[in-house]
């Protein structure tokens, strides 16, 4: 993957952080940059946690149906909004759906853009 690819990446990251805080109750994202360099950090924290724990929680998630999976997700959420200032998440719970809204969100605007990378 190229840089612009991975730099159009984040900021499409960014926008569905932007469009989750839109419609879920309980994040905010004061602006689009705030947004962006927050998925830049969740990236970098999934590489770490995921890396780590991945051959422990695979094996847990598929005995949960995904439970741990989803919550490790959350986690990931809350590391990451220590680190930005301009983002808040209001619990795990929030920080769970928010991690599962974004990755959705995330798939549709690569299927909507297909020619971008």
């Amino acid at each position: 993957m190229s840089i612009v690819q991975t730099l159009f990446h984040f900021l499409l990251s960014g926008l569905s952080v932007l469009l989750v805080a839109a419609v879920l109750p309980g994040i905010r994202v004061k602006k689009f940059t705030d947004a962006v360099l927050f998925s830049v950090v969740v990236a970098l924290i999934n590489s770490v946690v995921w890396g780590l724990l991945g051959f422990i929680s695979v094996p847990a998630a598929v005995l949960t149906l995904g439970v741990v999976a989803f919550f490790l997700n959350g986690a990931v959420f809350m590391m990451a909004r220590k680190v930005v200032r301009g983002v808040e998440i209001d619990g795990c719970l929030v920080a769970s759906i928010a991690a599962l809204l974004v990755a959705v969100c995330n798939s549709l605007l690569r299927w909507a853009l297909p020619h971008i990378g």
